[in-house]
């Protein structure tokens, strides 16, 4: 039995992971698979995954003291902490995601009382766990930064992409029907050419600076709309933009494959898995240049200073005005894209799973 905390399953970027992760190891068919999971998202997970309601809020000294409850209840060979908050006493066959650090290093962070519990969680998942995945290999550099004496737990596997992805060959920017979960939305009509920003509004997405450089942009293209796919309507935008708020996996794909440019401009990032997201259906990127997105994109994107409005604003012009360019990303994108699968990702955790069980 491996019981995998599944909590976070509605969080944009761990819990695409969570979702991808548990439905490429459902199709192994190898482990009898259970997840911890928030009441009434028991639907989120396909057959062959077993889920167990676990209320517990996040960073909260109840959900250390929840989860291992839990654990004590079903007694699993394996438990998995698909983030770096690891329960009390957890189990000798313990694996620990750790997508990023920025709870240590970015400034929003810089709360004493915030640190300090980032820094104690982060060290006991590392002291406590028999294997770390990391996403990527600058997550991986960041992770042996702090816990140097752990190097020869930490494992890199990258994320995947859902073959949903890949399956639009149009054209983006193209006219064409938007996902049902935003035609209703006003003032969007049922075809409308649209830039994409899929994330939250934490401050490390730098979302001001994209509302800033959005300005720029429009004035340019007045006929162009900004999508900010995964932040909560309510808060005043500039013309032509519009937050839509969590969109179902269902309709991500088609958003995503519709867009005539996806906007990544993050300020820090572990992974950056909608650059694949996009270059898989077939859509130019234009996202911060940073270590783990260079890792992700490779050549196929254009890179811009995320601290920069102006920078920002003349990557996405240049994009907008290359039709060239978009074509060659196209097709550099979809090839780079090929090489993330949750399968490929689910069978490398697998490997680790069956390792951490024979020791």
């Amino acid at each position: 039995v491996v019981l995998v905390d599944a909590r976070k399953a509605r969080d944009f970027g761990i819990g695409t992971y969570v979702r991808g992760l548990l439905g490429g190891l459902a199709g192994l068919d190898r482990f009898q698979l259970q997840a911890l999971v928030l009441p009434g998202d028991e639907a989120l997970f396909p057959a062959g995954v077993a889920t167990t309601a676990c209320a517990a809020a996040h960073y909260s000294f109840g959900e250390l003291v929840a989860v291992r409850r839990a654990i004590s209840a079903i007694a699993p060979d394996l438990f998995h902490a698909p983030h770096y908050v690891v329960p009390l006493f957890p189990p000798r066959a313990t694996v620990v995601t750790i997508h990023d650090l920025m709870h240590l290093t970015r400034p929003e962070h810089a709360a004493f009382t915030k640190r300090a519990y980032a820094r104690w969680m982060v060290g006991r998942a590392l002291r406590l766990s028999a294997r770390v995945i990391a996403g990527s290999e600058e997550t991986k550099k960041e992770i042996l930064a702090f816990g140097p004496a752990q190097s020869g737990k930490v494992v890199v596997i990258s994320y995947g992409v859902r073959e949903e992805f890949f399956e639009s060959e149009e054209p983006n920017g193209s006219a064409r029907r938007l996902p049902a979960a935003l035609s209703p939305i006003p003032p969007f009509k049922e075809s409308f050419p649209y830039i994409l920003f899929l994330g939250n509004d934490k401050p490390q997405k730098n979302l001001d600076g994209l509302l800033r450089a959005w300005r720029r942009v429009h004035a340019a293209h007045p006929a162009l709309s900004l999508v900010l796919a995964g932040v909560k309507p309510g808060r005043t935008l500039p013309d032509g933009a519009k937050a839509v708020g969590w969109v179902p996996d269902e309709d991500v794909p088609a958003l995503v494959a519709g867009a005539r440019v996806l906007v990544q401009p993050t300020f820090a990032e572990g992974f950056g898995l909608p650059v694949i997201e996009a270059q898989a259906a077939g859509t130019p990127v234009a996202c911060s240049d940073l270590p783990a997105l260079r890792e992700a994109a490779g050549d196929a994107a254009v890179f811009f200073d995320p601290a920069d409005v102006g920078s920002i604003a003349a990557a996405l012009g240049a994009l907008l005005g290359d039709e060239e360019k978009r074509n060659l990303l196209r097709k550099r994108g979809r090839a780079r894209a090929r090489a993330f699968s949750w399968a490929a990702a689910a069978e490398q955790t697998a490997r680790v799973y069956e390792d951490v069980l024979r020791r």
